[in-house]
């Protein structure tokens, strides 16, 4: 611990006197960062790491028919009993124009840089919300992946994408309800009226109980689903 705070003191201490942006644990001069362009805000979704170890987090960037979504995923240690716990903070107010990213809690610039000799695509903040964080630090986060690898279950794409009626019309009523029930899963969502779904999503690896209010992290996007979902619950439900 005291060899991480001894880190990231010394790199606090370079941004201030050199220009440089926080890349994990390093950093990386200011004058390396390029305007990340593309024709579209879509090419920027995806999910970008910031930090490492105990200050480590994933930015998800979501883009589906116009509607932008963000959501801040970390982690801490929690007692009784010791554990990981995770942590998730929806942003709001969220848009991206040009290379610019915008929310009430945060905004950046979408970015390329090179880090030992490896172009990185990124985003680069400021108003961190990292508890290390203070108001004059920016810092930057990779894009490690696409969202299809990110979400756990047999239908992320409930997480990432806004659902059509005419998509859904293949999926029985237990798809769909196994679906809609996905979407709170990934928040740790206990199931304490539903013991089919509980014992279901207990077998599942990626899935972790976590005391969490669904109204306040469920993305728009998600949402917007889950009324899509149960109205085609409803219609499955009827005699063909």
């Amino acid at each position: 611990m005291r060899f991480l705070l001894s880190c990231l003191i010394l790199c606090l201490f370079a941004i201030a006197s050199y220009g440089q942006i926080m890349f994990g644990m390093d950093t990386v001069p200011a004058s390396s960062f390029t305007k990340w362009q593309t024709s579209t805000p879509k090419a920027y979704e995806g999910v970008y790491h910031f930090g490492e170890s105990e200050w480590e987090s994933d930015f998800v960037v979501v883009v589906s028919n116009g509607v932008v979504t963000a959501q801040i995923r970390s982690g801490g240690w929690a007692k009784n009993p010791e554990r990981w716990k995770k942590f998730y903070q929806t942003l709001t107010n969220v848009k991206i124009i040009g290379n610019r990213f915008y929310s009430k809690e945060t905004e950046g610039d979408f970015v390329t840089f090179f880090y030992e000799g490896e172009k990185n695509y990124g985003l680069r903040v400021k108003k961190l919300w990292s508890v290390s964080a203070t108001k004059q630090q920016v810092e930057a986060g990779t894009r490690t992946g696409p969202l299809t690898n990110y979400f756990g279950g047999s239908y992320p794409q409930a997480s990432y994408k806004i659902l059509k009626p005419a998509e859904l019309a293949r999926y029985s009523k237990e798809q769909l309800a196994l679906m809609r029930n996905e979407v709170f899963a990934r928040y740790g969502y206990a199931f304490s009226k539903n013991e089919k779904m509980r014992l279901y999503f207990k077998k599942q690896e990626w899935y972790q109980v976590e005391k969490v209010s669904l109204d306040l992290v469920l993305t728009p996007i998600e949402k917007k689903n889950i009324v899509t979902l149960q109205a085609a619950e409803a219609q499955a439900a009827l005699p063909k």
